[in-house]
């Protein structure tokens, strides 16, 4: 009887190990440590962070609560602080959270990750509307207060906090 139990433990023991190992890479606490954009709207080339470090000086900081039921919370720190809940998945290179999905890259380690946000170029009006103009002359040619906002790429790079 005694032997039956201690195979019956190690085999619980054993259920827990597996289901630890089945945790997502992206469960513990993330710290933005980069932000900025692409010299290449093709996510590419070096990254203008300027902005983000003249932000960080103010004292903002964002970090992600990643919890292993698929719910994170969002903490925004600084001039313009918030809290956002949101829901969470991943599928292969994919990383879904507040309500997007982005490509992501997953360093060997598992202890930083960057997400690339595409903007598509568009055109606003002089009211900062966008309008229906799919390119730079259609857009600057129906008038001149019109802009073309290019396509960019934004990079957010993740860092897991111990």
């Amino acid at each position: 009887m005694n032997k039956l139990r201690l195979l019956f433990l190690i085999g619980l023991l054993a259920c827990a190990d597996m289901k630890e190992e089945d945790l997502s890479p992206f469960v513990g606490t993330w710290k933005v440590t980069e932000m900025g954009v692409y010299q290449i709207s093709s996510c590419s080339g070096e990254v203008d962070d300027t902005e983000w470090r003249g932000l960080k000086g103010k004292g903002l900081t964002i970090t992600l609560e990643i919890n292993k039921d698929g719910t994170g919370v969002e903490t925004i720190t600084g001039p313009n602080p918030e809290v956002t809940t949101f829901a969470w998945y991943d599928v292969g290179e994919t990383f879904c959270f507040k309500e997007d999905c982005y490509p992501y890259t997953m360093s060997n380690d598992k202890r930083s990750f960057h997400i690339n946000i595409v903007s598509d170029p568009y055109c606003i009006d002089e009211n900062f509307e966008i309008t229906g103009h799919s390119n730079q002359r259609e857009c600057e040619s129906a008038s001149s207060s019109n802009a073309w906002i290019p396509k960019k790429c934004q990079k957010i790079k993740y860092k897991k906090q111990i």
